[in-house]
């Protein structure tokens, strides 16, 4: 039974949340930045400029007047709608508004809004005492209070918009519902109520945007197009602390001084013990990856991460050899020659094909050797499955780790993939101007810097000894050395 997440249901491999059970995703020309906002950048300008009660009642008596100019089949006060009315009309509904507000209210959208594109706005908009840098500053200073759909201001414009939609005699709610809505402009958003009734405006603003016909895209084009152009990026990026080396190298010694006790037994006690030789095996392993993670100081990396999942791969497996040693004695051979045979099957391509990449760093001459070291390479089989054919989850589960998989590995395995997580989290650098969607610039500088991974490496190292202390036991004038 696969555990559901705060509602999500999984289907097909997926968890699927609820809105997207009820509602086709939104394309971008529908999300609430990107495709509803710049339409409703009119309202917010008009709203900005008055106290939030005064906007409201102001806002109400426009949306009437456009009610009355919009053709019936028009579903929102959609500024693009506006500009498809004929020259006259438009005229008709500029006078009305410049009758409410001062022109300098809705000059910015002259920037967007020019000539070209409609003369009556050009017309009666324009205000030759502001800038164009002064008009740039509002839009994007309208973008950035406007950008959240759960923000209170974005919620009063969505309400704004849901208002003109019942104008329109389109929807059919509860009694109950209605009420609420109603409520909406007489209180403000610290009352008990808006916590219910904030939420119920969203959902009904998003779920209108369902009746109308497609976006026009010609005008959100033209808006970030001439919004991108007009402005600069600011980027940022998050910064971690950096580690501090200088009690690292102890660590490393300890790690070193248990390791080498381990190896001294089995060099002078226990030469040909296969368990012991495979537990030392990947010990080792993780510990060079440790040793590389210190040296070459790769705590806030992307590498340091693909350090973490090794060690935690690496544990696991120690741990699950040893559950399974009392069913399968020979266990320790299995897993040697399981692995040995992930390298035949790389030679056994490069036999085919020849040497394709002359200059590679796998050397496939030597992994033939190596296959070949105790056993002739006709008798090592190349198991294409999972060892002892259980992933690194089941395996997690059966040692009792699944923590450290769930809120270790798999966010580490992310990175070890490429997948878009981690790409965004590493590699990305975000633009904070609103104008240019908050969107996302290649960080090739290298500013930005991950969270160590110093302490989750220690951890698992110790982890990983320890599994060795509780095998072969430690000496305790060892253990107070290290302290």
């Amino acid at each position: 039974m696969v555990k559901e997440y705060k509602g999500h249901k999984f289907k097909s491999g997926k968890f699927v949340t609820p809105f997207n059970e009820l509602l086709t995703q939104l394309g971008r020309e529908e999300q609430w930045y990107l495709g509803r906002l710049p339409e409703y950048m009119w309202l917010a300008l008009i709203f900005h400029s008055h106290p939030r009660e005064k906007a409201i009642i102001l806002i109400q008596d426009i949306l009437q007047e456009l009610n009355k100019i919009l053709p019936d089949k028009v579903m929102q006060p959609r500024v693009s709608y506006i500009l498809q009315l004929s020259e006259e009309r438009q005229q008709d509904f500029y006078k009305y508004l410049l009758s409410k507000i001062d022109k300098s209210v809705l000059s910015p959208l002259t920037i967007i809004i020019s000539y070209s594109i409609s003369r009556p706005f050009s017309k009666y908009f324009s205000n030759k005492d502001e800038s164009i840098e002064e008009k740039i500053y509002k839009l994007e200073s309208i973008l950035q209070t406007f950008s959240s759909q759960h923000s209170e201001q974005t919620t009063d414009i969505r309400y704004l918009v849901f208002f003109f939609i019942q104008l329109r005699n389109k929807i059919i709610m509860s009694e109950d519902q209605s009420e609420l809505i109603n409520q909406y402009p007489d209180i403000t958003h610290d009352n008990h109520l808006m916590p219910l009734i904030r939420p119920m405006v969203r959902n009904l603003e998003m779920m209108s945007s369902n009746f109308e016909d497609n976006p026009n895209i010609m005008y959100l084009e033209l808006f970030w197009e001439r919004m991108s152009e007009l402005t600069d990026c600011e980027l940022f990026s998050v910064q971690f602390e950096i580690e501090d080396v200088s009690d690292k190298q102890t660590a490393l010694e300890n790690c070193y001084r248990e390791l080498k006790y381990f190896t001294d037994q089995f060099h002078t006690v226990s030469p040909l013990d296969q368990k012991m030789l495979v537990l030392l095996g990947i010990t080792t392993f993780s510990y060079k990856r440790f040793l590389e993670l210190v040296e070459h100081d790769l705590y806030n990396t992307i590498t340091g991460r693909s350090t973490i999942r090794s060690l935690i791969e690496n544990y696991i497996m120690m741990k699950y050899l040893i559950l399974r040693e009392s069913e399968k004695p020979n266990i320790w051979e299995e897993y040697q020659y399981y692995g040995l045979g992930q390298f035949k099957l790389i030679t056994e391509r490069y036999e085919d094909t020849g040497d394709i990449f002359p200059n590679s760093h796998v050397e496939y001459k030597y992994l033939s050797l190596l296959v070949e070291e105790y056993k002739m390479k006709d008798f090592v089989d190349m198991d294409l499955n999972y060892f002892d054919r259980h992933n690194i989850k089941t395996k997690a589960e059966m040692v009792g780790e699944s923590n450290l998989y769930k809120h270790l590995y798999d966010y580490d395995s992310i990175y070890e993939h490429g997948l878009w997580g981690a790409i965004r989290e590493s590699s990305l650098l975000k633009c904070n101007t609103a104008s240019h969607q908050f969107h996302c610039v290649p960080d090739i500088e290298n500013q930005q810097q991950l969270k160590s991974v110093w302490h989750d490496c220690q951890l698992l190292m110790q982890k990983t000894l320890n599994i060795l202390k509780e095998q072969y036991g430690f000496p305790p004038h060892i253990e107070v050395k290290n302290k």
